[in-house]
């Protein structure tokens, strides 16, 4: 049988069971606007599609509208919310759009910066959720004395598998643990104690995966070691003050830890303390991630001396038997080390000059492996302090390629004057296709505005992802900020001096989606005539006033889907 011979059905004759296949595979947009819009069958199919996974982060307020009006409660399965400065009101506004009680269907669901009676809200009935994430948007200061109770409650919920959330100290230490919690994955975006480690892991016999910040050991001798949690397989703490003997003490109860994450500043660097310690109490660790920061008792001034760090890591146990390789970076002037896993674990780092650092790592080819880097997300620099030491000239001076190559934030810090080639320099290791939020923390020197407006620019031409710019500057005005924002830019962060400083920004930048001003003056007696013009402009957009910001979730006089 010949190609040509072969019988090929047209999508609009396929079985509803294989497009809404077919449909999984697709975005919401995709889905909605365009799939939709076909032919009557395939809107017939697309209003009774129930697997809507249905992410609000960050989208314009006119497409959030559409979605609203458009989409049927029942056929969400997966909804993101967020009152962020990106989406203001967001969470409140959808409850008023769409009845939540009718979201039956629903088994995951995200909510960013929830207000205290948005929560309650969303909680007051009955759910099947299996997958829960929230944060407050003020969880320091909690004032409804029935939020803890409620949470309580989510937690005791026989459906609930998957639970990630952060409270205060003192919140999350006086929140009770329900018998019989059955999560099997738990985060907590903030310290707890001892007391309180080992109560969920009591409580939990179901739970596998656990993430916190920090554990705060207050008395070692409290401990009861014949107390063990098997359960837990997996265990991280993303910024611990732990040291080494309370670290030893705490693992030394969950026996069957395949994989542990450590991010810490304390004495953790042995090597030879983590090999003895593994092999007699975690035997079936098979994934060791850390990142470990500290200060040298003196200044070293050579590879050698920074080899000394890492040469515990050389024995056959980390390199022949457990494949685990290590880098140090050593920063001269301040007598910094930085001594990671490799991968690198660690997704926020900050960036030096060569001439500042030495390097050594166990691992042979670890230049020629850009892989090691791509749990970097978000970096800081020093663009001034890094291009004072390039030498544009020097054979060899830049990789080849990037080494970052998956990393989405980028914070750039500058002096008085914005680097020539900066463009460059930073596409010669860091993939700026990939950016999508930027951070600029530089001086408009007036006597070399040009040359740092050029110079910007440039950059923003290599970013054409970006979609969130921040401009953390005094020192410009609203003239130079309208010609610096590119018509791809969403999100916009900036210092204004002056209520007509706003109107200008609002008036000329209309592709954005929002806007954030740090107020550099005090809005409050200008605020009713700036909302009435607002209004005008732009009804329906919806907007914050926090302390020194103002931020506003723009509409659009005619309907359009970004």
């Amino acid at each position: 049988m010949t190609a040509s011979n072969v019988n090929i059905a047209p999508l609009s004759s396929l079985p509803v069971e294989l497009i809404f296949r077919i449909l999984s595979f697709a975005d919401n947009k995709t889905i909605i606007f365009s799939f939709g819009n076909v032919c009557k069958r395939f809107r017939s199919i697309i209003n009774s599609y129930n697997q809507y996974d249905i992410d609000f982060r960050s989208v314009s307020k006119p497409y959030f509208d559409a979605i609203c009006h458009f989409i049927t409660p029942e056929n969400i399965i997966s909804l993101t919310l967020s009152n962020s400065n990106r989406t203001t009101n967001q969470i409140s506004l959808f409850l008023s759009l769409v009845p939540f009680e009718k979201c039956i269907r629903l088994r995951s669901l995200t909510l960013v910066d929830i207000d205290e009676n948005d929560f309650h809200t969303i909680f007051q009935l009955k759910n099947m959720i299996v997958s829960l994430s929230f944060t407050f948007r003020k969880k320091n200061s909690i004032q409804n004395p029935k939020t803890l109770p409620l949470i309580y409650t989510i937690i005791s919920n026989e459906n609930l598998q998957h639970l990630d959330f952060g409270l205060s100290w003192n919140r999350m230490e006086a929140l009770p643990w329900p018998n019989q919690c059955r999560l099997e994955s738990l985060i907590l975006s903030s310290r707890i104690s001892f007391k309180k480690f080992s109560s969920i892991l009591s409580h939990c016999s179901k739970l596998k995966r656990l993430l916190l910040q920090d554990c705060v050991m207050e008395d070692l001798t409290e401990i009861d070691r014949s107390t063990t949690y098997p359960q837990l397989t997996s265990l991280a703490f993303d910024d611990s003050e732990l040291h080494m003997d309370e670290f030893e003490l705490l693992l030394s109860l969950t026996p069957s830890l395949q994989h542990l994450h450590i991010v810490g500043e304390t004495d953790l660097f042995d090597g030879a303390c983590w090999e003895k310690f593994i092999q007699k109490h975690l035997k079936n660790l098979n994934r060791f991630e850390f990142a470990f920061c500290g200060n040298t008792d003196y200044e070293f001034n050579n590879p050698t001396d920074v080899e000394s760090l890492i040469t515990s890591y050389r024995t056959p146990f980390w390199i022949e038997n457990k494949h685990w390789f290590v880098i140090c970076y050593y920063f001269k002037k301040s007598a910094i080390y930085s001594l990671y896993s490799l991968p690198i674990c660690k997704t926020k780092v900050r960036f030096y000059p060569h001439e500042d650092k030495i390097t050594c790592s166990t691992h042979s080819t670890l230049y020629n492996d850009a892989s090691m880097t791509d749990n970097v997300h978000e970096m800081q620099l020093n663009l001034t302090n890094l291009m004072a030491h390039y030498d544009r000239n020097a054979k060899n001076a830049l990789p080849s390629s990037p080494f970052f190559r998956k990393m989405n934030k980028l914070l750039l810090l500058t002096g008085n004057e914005w680097p020539d080639g900066s463009s460059e320099y930073l596409s010669a290791f860091i993939d700026l296709s990939c950016i999508v939020e930027l951070s600029v923390s530089v001086d408009f020197d007036p006597n070399d505005i040009s040359n740092t407006l050029t110079n910007i620019t440039n950059l923003l031409k290599e970013t054409s992802n970006l979609q969130s710019l921040t401009i953390d500057s005094s020192s410009t005005n609203a003239e130079n900020i309208c010609l610096l924002v590119p018509n791809h830019i969403k999100h916009l962060q900036v210092a204004i001096q002056s209520i007509d400083e706003m109107k200008l920004i609002v008036e000329r930048l209309k592709q954005l989606s929002s806007i954030t001003f740090n107020m550099l003056l005090d809005i409050n007696s200008f605020l009713p005539d700036f909302l009435t013009w607002l209004m005008e402009k732009r009804n329906q957009s919806t907007y914050r006033n926090d302390t020194g910001y103002f931020s506003i979730w723009f509409n659009k006089n005619t309907a359009q889907i970004p």
